[in-house]
């Protein structure tokens, strides 16, 4: 059932108007409302059901999913049933997928995402057979989401590790059988570098705005000494700290390890002016631990204060990576700090430093060159020192040593003694 069209949009537009917190609502192209759910901790959420019924009050179904979402109900596996979608449809699929071991051991981070992004693709093309689905139709749904270019290649990629499971799972292709990934060979176009990387400038601003004792530079000594995530961030605190190291085990990537990092001088300082009698190192203003996303603001905010409003909690990982590249950290010694399982990662790193290095010492060479061909081979003659005036003392003197006016060349003068 289609959502009733209103007259009143620029009522229903109005936040105040909605009955329901945290919702709102936007009319498309064709009169139709739209709702959105927007709360923090959860992701942007598109009401399904019908706002209004025929006598203009609000439905039940659209209060029933509205406290179901604000419950923390968001999956949507739950809001599609194995059973609605038929076999064999990508919803199916997608169905399937979660379900599965390799799903099950991502992060939630990661599981979270997945069902986000790939929940919205099943909404619109979830009953269509994935068998019938070529390279074209996924450029096609890539290039719709072109205005959001980051968006539009994590869908490429996620339906790539889709359709790569299902390619390896017997009870998939034992009933549909799959000779190609129909993602595999879709290009990204996004060609952005990511995170900015914090250049040497902005981290001498944000060191010289906020001093030390201030929570905003101990989360900045934190993420810059240790290279570590904001997830892993705030989970730390002086349990953490066992002689002159810090150790904790990653909340994201493959095979969770230990990762022991020593603590720097300028980290060890920071921690001094740590608060005491505190579980993690950093705390909100209630006293409680920072959640990831939580965190994430309060450094936005301690950035956007300074003017640095490219300079973000990830983009100081990427700054430690290349700072310890370039003083001259391997592959696997980067792999070790930053925990990272695939030497793919770290190779980006060391490979820029040692451009920067090269290229430093070829324009060292070409300065060194142009110097010795500068510096003269010996030091200049006198010519009173020249055998040729010693001799000339001997000899008969001359009144004039030249043609008119006596200007004869030092080389004139030379080649005419050995005339």
């Amino acid at each position: 059932m289609k959502t009733p069209r209103i007259r009143s949009t620029t009522r229903l537009a109005n936040r105040k108007k909605i009955p329901f917190k945290y919702l709102s609502a936007d009319v498309d192209r064709h009169g139709n409302v739209r709702f959105y759910l927007r709360r923090q901790g959860i992701p942007k959420y598109r009401m399904k059901s019908p706002y209004l019924d025929d006598s203009g009050s609000v439905t039940e179904a659209f209060s029933t999913e509205y406290h179901r979402v604000m419950a923390g109900d968001v999956d949507r596996s739950a809001e599609k049933r194995s059973e609605e979608w038929k076999p064999g449809s990508i919803g199916w699929l997608f169905n399937q997928y979660q379900r599965s071991k390799v799903f099950q051991q991502q992060a939630p981070d990661t599981q979270r995402d997945k069902r986000s992004v790939l929940g919205r693709y099943c909404d619109a093309v979830g009953h269509l057979p994935f068998q019938k689905l070529r390279k074209d139709d996924v450029e096609a749904s890539q290039m719709k989401r072109r205005e959001t270019p980051g968006a539009a290649d994590k869908l490429v990629k996620y339906l790539r590790a889709l359709f790569y499971w299902a390619m390896g799972n017997d009870q998939v292709t034992s009933h549909y059988p799959l000779s190609q990934n129909p993602a595999a060979k879709v290009t990204y176009i996004n060609d952005s570098d990511g995170f900015h990387m914090w250049s040497t400038d902005e981290i001498a601003a944000f060191r010289e705005h906020y001093q030390h004792g201030t929570p905003a530079r101990l989360a900045f000594e934190l993420l810059y000494n240790l290279g570590i995530r904001r997830s892993d961030l705030v989970k730390l605190g002086p349990d953490n700290i066992e002689g002159n190291t810090i150790r904790f085990v990653p909340h994201k990537g493959k095979g969770k390890e230990l990762l022991v990092l020593p603590i720097t001088r300028a980290l060890a300082y920071a921690l001094k002016h740590a608060p005491e009698n505190q579980k993690t190192f950093l705390t909100t203003e209630y006293g409680k631990p920072f959640s990831s996303n939580g965190f994430g603001n309060k450094m936005r905010e301690w950035c956007d204060d300074v003017g640095l409003k490219q300079c973000s909690s990830h983009g100081l990982r990427k700054s430690a990576a290349t700072v310890l590249a370039e003083a001259g950290a391997s592959e696997y010694q980067l792999m070790a700090v930053f925990g990272w399982k695939d030497p793919k990662t770290a190779r980006i790193y060391t490979k820029q430093a040692k451009q920067v290095v090269l290229a430093q010492d070829a324009y060292d060479r070409l300065e060194k060159s142009t110097e010795q061909k500068n510096v003269p081979l010996s030091s200049p003659v006198k010519s009173s020192e020249t055998k040729r005036e010693k001799n000339a003392e001997k000899s008969t003197p001359q009144k004039r040593s030249g043609g008119p006016g006596g200007t004869r060349t030092p080389n004139q003068s030379v080649m005419s003694g050995r005339l």
